[in-house]
Order: structure tokens, then C-alpha cells, then sequence
């Protein structure tokens, strides 16, 4: 594996010599990171700076270098940090209010157009960015006002169980904004199997809720509400969702579906945590990119903990040291970390 540096605006810079350790971690619905640990030779510091971009020989995906550190102990090394190239949505908010009403794909398609590949402001245009929605056909019906942009697309995807990513061509320093739905994978992880080398399995009701209370416009007793999702009895847990904001004006005969949507993405936010981490062994009878990639839906066996689930890739971390590559999965949603329970309640 090659590990080659773009500048910052996406033009060959060299190639990372001497590194000592790097992660690369893939994410389905969300965007991905990496850390670099490398020799602080003169090469790799003028290479490693902000801004910077790391891509792997073969990847889709580009790192933006967004953190840089230099220590020395026994030897000097430099660490560099980031995320992937998704991260430039995260440079645009939202500037207005977007009324969206169609498909996954037309809804991030116009979120995009509208606020970083053909802003009406060219001072918001990135004209290295182009948009491919897959033809996902998933229905949206929403509302968002001031979000950042890079959040408001990822939830949409995570509502639908779509991919998001952002593809580079090294050739012409375009990235390609794409939407895709994993495809389903004959593979099946075990521990029996001996493709594993080690297993956890984790399953939290926590943050759990089935039935959403949608609140729309109006007040009091003229409050328009709308129910998405049901159970009864201990099994039934309620969430109220705050969608005031949207108006019957704006959606017409289709409002009762937008507060619908409003809570389908809320109860997707807070299904239940059911996920397997697991690392796979390399010398196994599953191939990585062969058998089995990030967003494909495979089945995880442990006979002895009496699991079995078909389950989605959401989660790939690819670690490279001296020793060799090393794989660590997870399949299916983990548990809400601090921050994104923060967002849920901002």
C-alpha cells in the first residue's frame, strides 16, 4: 500500500515515507477518520501539514489533514489527524430554509446544489465537488433551516439506511459526493468459523423509543399532531418530537407526511443499540473487498452466546504497523455517544 499526499487544492504533492502506524476508519451513514503516526523526517513534515490530503493506493477515499503534532521521545515522529473528504459539507450550514419533498436522492442532491456546488453566494461554491444520489428513491418530506450542512445530509441518509461518501479521482482532483445502499453479502462471521479473532456483543434499550408524538403547527387544542410508529403495554416507549416549525403552507396536502418523516428520523436516531465489534482474522476464509465491504448486509453466529443476526457493516477500521494490516468491524448501530445525544437534544 501506498500512502500519497494531495495539497490543499488537490494537486500531487509525494508519497509518506516511513510511517509507523495508521488508522483508517470507514463509517456507513457517517463520516470517516484517520490518525497517522510517521518518522518526522524533513519529507513527511512538508508533507503532513493542514489542509493537506492522505489517500490511499486504490481508495475511493481521501483524509483531510485537520490536526498535527510533533513529538519525540526515542525518535521523532509526527501524528496527523482528520477526517475524510465528507467533511467539506461541514465547512456550509444550511443558510436559509430548504423545503424538501422527493426522493433521498433529489433531497441531498438540492441541499448541496443549493449551498456548496451552485450557491446563489459563488463565495460558497466548491467547484471541486460534484453529487451523484445513486437514484436512491427513499421519501423525504422535511423541513431544515440553519443546520450544518454536512449533519443535515447524514441524517437524512442515516433515516433511509443509506451510505454516504465522498469519492476521489486522483486524476482530476474532483471528489464525488455519493449516496449508495449497501448490497447484500453471502458472508457469515463467527467465532466457529475461526474469522474472528475476537468478538462483543453489545444491545442497550437506553436510548430506545418506538411511538413518536409529532408536533406540528398551531396551539393548544389546535395544535396539529401526527403518531409515527406503535406498541402497547411495557414494550411501548413514547418520544415527542417539536415540529412547529413546519408549516401546513409549505407542504400542502403532504404535511401529515412531513411530521410522519419527522418522526420515522427521530425513532431512527434512537433504535435500538444492537451491535457486534469484532476483529477478523486476516489468515480467515473471508476476503476483505472480495467478500465483504463497508454498508453490505452479512450474518454475524456466535453458537455459544446464541446470536445470530443479518446485520449491516456500518463501521470499518483498517489498521496498518509493522506487523501488517489488521481489520476491526462493526456490524449494526452501537450505542449513541455523548455528542450525538447532544445534538439530538440541541
Amino acid at each position: 500500500m501506498e500512502l500519497y499526499v494531495f495539497d490543499a487544492n488537490r494537486r500531487p504533492a509525494g508519497v509518506v515515507e516511513s510511517f509507523e502506524y495508521l488508522r483508517w476508519t470507514r463509517k456507513y451513514s457517517q463520516c470517516g477518520s484517520f490518525e497517522l503516526k510517521a518518522i518526522a523526517t524533513a519529507e513527511n513534515l512538508a508533507l503532513l501539514t493542514l489542509g493537506n490530503l492522505l489517500w490511499k493506493s486504490g481508495g475511493e477515499e481521501a483524509g483531510v489533514i485537520e490536526y498535527a503534532e510533533i513529538s519525540q521521545e526515542e525518535k521523532e515522529l509526527i501524528t496527523v489527524s482528520g477526517r475524510f473528504a465528507v467533511s467539506y459539507l461541514a465547512r456550509r450550514i444550511v443558510w436559509d430554509t430548504e423545503i424538501l419533498n422527493g426522493t433521498l436522492a433529489d433531497c441531498v442532491g438540492q441541499l448541496l446544489d443549493n449551498h456548496l456546488i451552485n450557491p446563489g453566494n459563488t463565495d460558497r461554491r466548491m467547484d471541486f465537488i460534484a453529487y451523484d444520489g445513486g437514484g436512491l428513491s427513499d421519501p423525504v418530506s422535511t423541513q431544515i433551516s440553519y443546520k450544518n450542512l454536512m449533519d443535515a445530509a447524514m441524517s437524512l441518509c442515516e433515516a433511509a439506511d443509506a451510505g454516504i461518501k465522498a469519492v476521489f479521482n486522483p486524476a482530476n482532483g474532483i471528489f464525488t459526493v455519493t449516496l449508495y445502499k449497501g448490497a447484500a453479502s453471502q458472508a457469515v462471521f463467527s467465532w466457529e468459523y475461526e474469522n474472528l479473532t475476537s468478538q462483543t456483543f453489545t444491545k442497550s434499550a437506553s436510548d430506545y423509543a418506538n411511538v413518536a408524538l409529532v408536533g406540528g403547527e398551531g396551539e393548544g387544542a389546535e395544535r396539529v399532531f401526527a403518531v409515527y410508529g406503535e406498541s402497547e403495554g411495557t414494550e411501548r416507549r413514547e418520544v415527542f418530537v417539536d415540529a412547529k416549525s413546519l408549516r401546513s403552507e409549505d407542504f400542502g396536502d403532504e404535511y401529515t407526511a412531513a411530521l410522519l418523516f419527522q418522526g420515522q428520523s427521530k425513532l431512527s436516531e434512537l433504535a435500538m443499540a444492537q451491535s457486534f465489534d469484532a476483529s477478523v482474522n486476516p489468515h480467515g476464509n473471508l476476503t476483505y473487498g472480495t467478500d465483504f465491504d463497508l454498508g453490505q448486509t452479512v450474518k454475524v453466529v456466535s453458537k455459544k452466546w446464541g446470536v445470530t443476526l443479518t446485520t449491516r457493516i456500518t463501521e470499518i477500521e483498517e489498521s496498518y504497523d509493522s506487523t501488517g494490516q489488521s481489520l476491526d468491524i462493526t456490524f449494526g448501530k452501537g450505542m449513541l455517544t455523548l455528542a450525538q445525544k447532544l445534538k439530538l437534544e440541541g
